[in-house]
């Protein structure tokens, strides 16, 4: 099969690698689409040469392991969250997959990913794509688990004052949730004008540009999206008083904050990150009855030959939300 891997350099390029087999209780999908993350873009750095990184994906199945039956068969089509784990020790079974001792998370280095012709991934975390839902719907299963995770380990309720910080994949699909949620306001504070435009598709009441109007308040909740130093701080200044902050950006530097203000306000911080399996049937079961709408998020699609001009420009230009890499192209 046809696979992109990280080459020394740090870039992609297209190589014939053997094809995958399932093992017990796995599948192989022939990939339809494999969205490009943010995370990718962080960690793209960090990966060594051979990878096939990609964890946004969906495709149909080609074959199926042993133990693997059921409804699985040939020509479903499926959306993957992508991760290996035990299925045994207590967070399997609580649900936790993501955070279980043994998991190996598909395309960021635990094990092989979604930009390639084909990939193993575990039956148990895949779930069928009824016909109503499009093909190219499917990668946007993933990101919009991610969204539903946040706004549920932000505890947003009814009526609520909400502040999403970052109008990329994470905070655009975490306000359609908060909306689903029932939250009152839901500003998306975005330097973008792309992404502040296109926040009232996903539910949002307002958006601002923080670089001309700061980020306003107070508010109930508060979602950090971004992961850059400085935003803790603000997003503490901006909270209410009880106000809730949860942190969904993937910082890799140190954060500095003041805790006194955060002290006398009593404010919560939490942090979340990946998704439930229950969350990704919740996200199909939403994208077959129309009760979220996930076309707004997807920009474009792209090749494997066009993977490197995809990372370059979404670390640096503000044109797409979501670039999806279909294997056909």
């Amino acid at each position: 099969m046809r696979a992109a891997l990280i080459q020394p350099d740090g870039g992609f390029a297209v190589e014939e690698i053997p094809d995958p087999s399932p093992g017990p209780g796995e599948l192989v999908l022939r990939v339809t689409g494999c969205g490009v993350c943010g995370s990718d873009l962080k960690a793209v750095g960090a990966m060594p040469a051979g990878t096939q990184m990609g964890h946004e994906f969906c495709g149909e199945v080609v074959a199926v392991g042993a133990g693997a039956a059921g409804h699985w068969k040939e020509g479903v089509h499926a959306a993957v969250l992508p991760v290996f784990s035990c299925g045994r020790c207590e967070r399997c079974l609580a649900g936790d997959v993501a955070h279980c001792a043994r998991a190996q998370l598909v395309g960021l280095g635990g094990a092989p990913g979604g930009f390639a012709e084909l990939v193993r991934v575990s039956a148990d975390l895949s779930f069928p794509l009824p016909s109503a839902i499009p093909v190219e719907h499917g990668p946007l299963v993933e990101p919009y688990a991610v969204g539903l995770h946040t706004a549920r380990i932000a505890g947003i309720e009814a009526g609520d004052r909400v502040l999403i910080v970052g109008g990329g994949p994470v905070g655009l699909t975490t306000a359609a949730w908060a909306r689903q949620l029932g939250a009152g306001d839901i500003t998306v504070s975005d330097p973008v004008a792309l992404r502040r435009d296109a926040a009232a598709a996903f539910g949002a009441t307002a958006a601002i540009d923080p670089t001309v109007d700061g980020l306003g308040g107070p508010y109930d909740v508060i979602i950090e999206c971004v992961g850059k130093p400085g935003l803790l701080d603000a997003c503490i200044a901006a909270a209410d008083t009880h106000g809730r902050i949860t942190i969904a950006g993937v910082g890799v530097e140190p954060d500095p904050f003041l805790p006194l203000v955060a002290l006398l306000k009593e404010l919560t911080v939490r942090f979340a990150v990946y998704y439930r399996p229950e969350e990704f049937r919740t996200v199909v079961d939403a994208f077959a009855a129309g009760t979220i709408d996930p076309a707004p998020l997807l920009s474009r699609t792209a090749g494997f030959a066009d993977l490197d001009d995809v990372f370059a420009s979404l670390s640096t230009s503000p044109d797409d939300i979501k670039v999806v890499i279909d294997p056909t192209r």
